[in-house]
């Protein structure tokens, strides 16, 4: 908008900036000849905390935020009726701003926007966007969310972590990143120099004309760099906009039409054409920059549909700006819990997170390998906290065997609680697993010396547990710090009576419910508190048997600082066993196969990439769709990646063969498999089946 009076067109910069740093105000008229209802808008459109650009004499003038309602106008020095208090988000007295809008987009101010008449939406100004971006970015450290115990934990994490690596695990990573700027290094050449071909973008990877690191362009940001750099798979490869058919002749191309997209095959003077006028310059603002502002507004206000792989050619370009990391979910769960922030971009987000574990961490960003090791500890720490989740403490994974469930928890463990055992707890539940095995109950404790069994009222284990975190949190409320957080896991959580086992005390697991260990609050009585206190009458050292005593009160609680997370696999009991009352009490975490952990991680016996894995993994993607869908079992029925991971101790060579495919699908596969068909088709019809999966099993690789 602009702050000029009614008998004039513009107002000079000195009193617009007068008005917005002296009254803290920006207004309008109330109404003028021709208003187009700019007046209405602002009274009534424009929200608290909308951003609005002022500008003056044709150029940008200042960033400012709404703070209040509009009032009417009070001060005598200021023209306008109609006003609404602002905050001061940026000030560019000198012109830096305009100046830098030619810079991005190669136009003048004046030329390149619409000038409103007074005051205009400016939803689809992206370089509004960039501004606001710059501006706020360059305040992020004063905005960190970490709590000061955080930091320091995560400060430990980080160097136990580091820890992991030895010099000659580090020497390996910069070995084999200076082998990836190297191959980088060809094509950025021609993407600086305009050189860059349709050929060298997209091609078939195996042709026998192709000279290029990874074949081309797209698989060598898709594939080539994703044991280093990380997996940024574009999700299909139409999304690489311009793609070389399979016929190694015509090409499909991937436009934006209004709101719908449309994918159409044509030559190669076609793409050629598309590939020129969209993708190169959108190549070359990436790599020709240093600027993460203006690296991050090409990228994200592209009309790129792989942004993925556009991001992954930032990390390669800009090592020490960006993180290895493409994941919506993972960025989005450390950027929520690291910075208070606005920014609604994925590579936005990462830059931030980037910036502020540079400083919280003491990051070397002239080290290739720290960076690397950054990303990994990241996504680490990213997957670990959407496990514990501070607003959901309660948490159950689950999905078919083989997932990972258990390999992710032990692994977050380990992890998260720096080898403190006494702060975590695992148990697998059975069908006989009761409340006395759990909370407490009179169990047999030896024999008498007149030959009868002894019986004793003893803990439970998640009892005794609770105890322990109680007792951290006593402790850090008297030394004024937060508590360690204790973690107790239930493997295969289904298979016990869950209300019988967890019996009263299912409420106090809710965080509303949670007891802060000290005083008396979110506390129960259990069907044994009367006889702990009975017991305490006539023996003061029952005492210990209590959770918590108040006037000779027994009450049992659970601490605030305890997680609780389950496991199992839905295949073997549905999660319909759980009642609603048990249900809504958890978050609820799927873990299905993940194929990128195929492709990625695994490896021949000498640590070498299998020659045909993509192949392998449409092998196994093939035949858990043929469970799920073309059987009608379900998700809950596909095999997990530990199955199919077991063909690095079949496999002989590194062309996976159809042989040992089949060998995996009988060892490993065929017994679980034959399980599940016994509970959908009659026994007739199982070895039927059976050879079914495995020729969809097979398939893909018999073909080559």
């Amino acid at each position: 908008m602009q702050l000029h009076p009614s008998d004039s067109s513009t107002v000079d910069r000195k009193k617009a900036l007068d008005i917005i740093e002296n009254h803290q105000i920006i207004g309008m008229g109330d109404s003028w000849e021709n208003d187009r209802g700019q007046p209405e808008k602002f009274k009534n459109q424009v929200a608290i905390g909308d951003v609005v650009l002022v500008r003056s004499e044709g150029s940008p003038l200042a960033l400012v935020s709404i703070a209040e309602e509009c009032l009417p106008n009070n001060e005598a020095s200021v023209w306008f009726p109609i006003s609404r208090k602002v905050n001061i988000v940026a000030i560019d007295e000198k012109g830096h701003v305009k100046n830098e809008y030619k810079n991005i987009t190669n136009k003048n101010w004046t030329e390149g926007i619409y000038a409103p008449t007074t005051f205009e939406s400016a939803n689809n100004w992206s370089f509004l966007k960039y501004w606001y971006g710059k501006v706020t970015r360059e305040k992020l450290m004063e905005n960190i969310k970490l709590s000061n115990k955080r930091k320091e934990e995560i400060k430990s994490l980080w160097k136990q972590f580091k820890d992991e690596y030895t010099e000659t695990d580090c020497n390996e990573i910069q070995k084999a990143i200076d082998e990836l700027q190297t191959q980088w290094a060809t094509y950025r050449e021609k993407i600086m120099d305009g050189s860059l071909s349709i050929d060298d973008y997209t091609n078939r990877k195996y042709s026998s004309d192709v000279t290029m690191p990874g074949g081309y362009l797209c698989n060598f940001l898709e594939r080539t760099t994703r044991v280093i750099y990380g997996s940024s798979k574009p999700g299909n490869a139409n999304n690489f906009m311009v793609k070389l058919n399979e016929d190694g002749t015509t090409y499909t191309i991937k436009k934006k039409l209004g709101r719908s997209e449309k994918q159409t095959t044509h030559s190669k003077d076609q793409a050629t054409e598309i590939f020129d006028e969209s993708i190169k310059p959108l190549l070359h603002a990436i790599v020709s920059s240093s600027d993460a502002e203006k690296i991050i507004h090409a990228i994200e206000n592209s009309d790129y549909h792989a942004k993925q792989v556009l991001r992954k050619a930032a990390v390669l370009n800009n090592h020490s700006m960006f993180l290895s990391m493409y994941s919506d979910e993972a960025i989005n769960s450390l950027h929520n819990e690291f910075v208070l922030s606005d920014e609604a971009t994925n590579i936005g987000k990462g830059h931030e997170v980037r910036v502020i574990t540079n400083n919280l961490l003491d990051i070397d960003t002239e080290s290739q390998v720290e960076s690397v090791l950054l990303s990994r500890f990241l996504w680490k720490y990213a997957t670990i906290s959407g496990i514990t989740d501070q607003d959901s403490p309660n948490v159950i994974l689950y999905g078919p065997p083989g997932t990972g469930k258990t390999y992710a928890v032990s692994n977050s463990l380990k992890y998260l609680c720096q080898g403190d055992k006494s702060r975590y707890e695992i148990v697998q539940f059975h069908p006989s697993f009761t409340y006395e095995d759990f909370i407490e109950g009179i169990k047999p404790k030896g024999v008498t010396k007149d030959g009868n069994i002894k019986f004793e009222l003893v803990d439970g284990v998640f009892k005794k547990f609770c105890k322990r975190a109680k007792e951290e949190c006593r402790k850090a409320k008297a030394e004024k710090r937060e508590p360690n957080a204790y973690f107790f896991i239930v493997d295969e959580i289904n298979r016990a009576n869950l209300s019988s086992v967890f019996g009263e005390t299912l409420s106090l697991l809710e965080k509303g419910y949670r007891h802060n260990g000290v005083n008396g609050t979110n506390l129960m009585k259990t069907q044994y508190s009367g006889l702990i206190e009975d017991l305490i009458k006539d023996d003061p050292e029952s005492k210990s048997l209590a959770y918590h005593l108040e006037d000779s009160q027994v009450y049992f609680g659970v601490p605030e600082n305890v997680y609780f997370i389950g496991m199992m696999n839905d295949v073997d009991k549905s999660i319909d066993t759980f009642d609603l009352a048990l249900r809504r009490r958890f978050k609820w975490i799927r873990k299905d196969c993940d194929y990128d952990v195929i492709e990625n991680d695994v490896k021949f016996r000498n640590g070498d990439d299998f020659n045909n894995i993509e192949e392998y993994r449409k092998c196994c993607e093939k035949l858990n769709t043929f469970v799920s869908q073309e059987l009608g079992l379900g998700k809950s029925y596909e095999f997990g990646h530990s199955f199919f991971m077991k063909i690095t101790s079949i496999a002989n060579s590194k062309n996976i063969t159809a042989k040992n495919l089949e060998t995996l699908f009988k060892l490993h596969l065929q017994p679980t498999f034959k399980e599940y068909l016994r509970a959908m088709y009659p026994e007739s019809e199982l070895d039927k089946k059976i050879e079914e999966a495995l020729q969809k099993f097979t398939s893909k690789i018999q073909a080559k």
